[in-house]
């Protein structure tokens, strides 16, 4: 690496350097972990990680939480990212794990969430998503938070950002409770519920 490179990853990790590259500054969790804690209470919908089965341990399984729409929400799927996969491009695995998700929990929308693997290794997860949700005929949503992007905090934005563009006024609600509330992103990481 030259001099001057490293010189800018030097100053970029420096602790005060709030707009650097490196991220590593103890306890700030990444984008993905942001991502899957506010989408991951979606109780009728799928939620596959495509990146290794290690960023799959923040599934909704380890949050203390209570919902009415059955056990959906509490599972969580993975493309199992491999050394090879990451050789080769694993755009066929991603596909192919989208329909067995589908066929296996028959889902009303599956959420596509990006690693950091995915993301140095450009997978393209909005086709994948596109062509499964023509293929499918059910809401497909990329959630393009890869952990390296930044903190957790910005995870939770992107999150947000995708319920604006792909959920929030797609469809009606079935019935709605005269005083019904929706939390969206409410943490609960302790399972204190108040």
């Amino acid at each position: 690496m030259p001099a001057t490179t490293e010189r800018l990853f030097a100053d970029a990790c420096r602790p005060d350097a709030m707009n650097g590259v490196c991220r590593q500054r103890g306890g700030e969790s990444c984008a993905f972990d942001g991502a899957m804690i506010v989408l991951g209470c979606i109780a009728d919908s799928a939620h596959l990680v495509h990146g290794p089965i290690a960023c799959l341990g923040n599934s909704w399984e380890s949050r203390g939480t209570v919902s009415t729409k059955g056990e959906l929400h509490r599972r969580a799927y993975t493309t199992d990212l491999s050394e090879l996969d990451i050789v080769y491009g694993a755009a066929e695995k991603l596909r192919a794990a989208i329909r067995e998700t589908a066929h296996d929990t028959r889902p009303r929308a599956i959420f596509v969430y990006a690693t950091c693997v995915t993301g140095m290794i450009g997978e393209d997860i909005h086709a994948a998503c596109r062509a499964a949700e023509a293929e499918l005929g059910l809401p497909v949503i990329p959630v393009d938070a890869p952990g390296f992007v930044g903190p957790k905090n910005l995870g939770n934005r992107v999150a947000g950002e995708v319920l604006l563009e792909r959920v929030i006024g797609t469809a009606e609600p079935i019935a709605v409770a005269p005083l019904a509330v929706n939390l969206v992103g409410e943490y609960n990481i302790a399972g204190d519920r108040t």
